[in-house]
């Protein structure tokens, strides 16, 4: 494959209470709000622009990953073409809308779509946060998959990115030397599932594991450790997706990824699915796609 894929950059989401997700976003999830242009709000978690789109509405989530020269754009869309998947290239409003200077997007088997952007805007300002949460960066999207055998191919065959390690058929999917930057799950529905965001560390886990319980939120699953990527945890819900039945959106802080080639170089691990695999520390969860073979 003649194209270099770079980096998880941003998700983006609707939603039919702008003014309650906003609040979300910022006064709990503690991000930057870095301002609104027609109906489009944009959340700054680190050096980036944004990591966070949300749109006022109902519009189908997207996830973006950048590469490194514009040409590689080209090289997506004669990929995606050999296995009959349909992409555009976005006008200048839409690049605009995106900060971006290029953009492809194409749809995953899941719905999700897929935009690879080149050149997206970076802010010459330090980030500074709604709440000291300790987030540093964007990390990782968790992915809802109907069909997972179809979603790790296209990742993996189509796209070209790597399996890090599997638990059960859930597949945790790099783009470079970290553990994953996407997750992708089997479960009875499809779509967007979770994001999260990378904390300084330990203290930070138990810091907001702590505020979640104040603000009366629901923990999902942790305070836990990750088998696979070693990463540290805790989750939360509370905003829904519009366009996606309503959906809950998780939100997780973690911290202690597993990072660097060394430690890929051996073939991807197979874990049992079950719960202790998604957290060896036991804690309690309430999502179906962690729960294993216990449901």
């Amino acid at each position: 494959m003649t194209y270099t894929l770079r980096e998880l950059r941003y998700v983006r989401f609707g939603t039919q209470d702008a003014a309650s997700s906003h609040q979300f976003l910022t006064e709990i999830v503690g991000l930057e709000n870095a301002g609104k242009k027609d109906g489009s709000y944009y959340y700054r978690s680190d050096a980036r622009a944004y990591s966070v789109n949300m749109v006022a509405g109902v519009t189908k989530p997207a996830i973006a990953i950048t590469v490194a020269h514009r040409e590689d754009l080209d090289a997506l869309e004669k990929q995606l073409s050999a296995h009959d998947i349909a992409s555009t290239f976005g006008n200048e409003a839409e690049c605009a809308e995106r900060l971006v200077k290029a953009c492809l997007s194409c749809t995953a088997p899941n719905g999700i779509i897929v935009e690879f952007v080149w050149r997206p805007m970076t802010s010459g300002w330090r980030y500074f946060p709604s709440r000291d949460a300790g987030v540093t960066e964007f990390q990782t999207v968790s992915l809802r998959c109907k069909d997972i055998a179809a979603n790790e191919h296209f990742w993996t065959e189509v796209i070209g990115a790597k399996v890090s390690d599997w638990v059960g058929d859930t597949a945790y999917i790099r783009l470079d030397d970290k553990h994953h930057a996407i997750a992708l799950y089997p479960s009875s529905r499809d779509g967007l599932m979770g994001i999260t965001f990378n904390v300084e560390g330990i203290n930070n886990i138990m810091q907001n594991f702590y505020f979640f319980q104040r603000q009366q939120l629901p923990i999902v699953h942790g305070p836990g450790h990750h088998p696979a990527s070693d990463q540290i945890f805790v989750t939360t819900e509370a905003m829904k997706i519009a366009g996606q039945n309503d959906e809950p959106l998780m939100v997780t802080y973690a911290t202690g990824m597993l990072t660097g080639e060394e430690n890929f170089a051996n073939p991807p691990r197979q874990y049992r699915h079950q719960p202790r695999s998604y957290c060896e520390w036991g804690s309690y969860t309430s999502v179906p796609e962690f729960a294993g073979d216990n449901v």
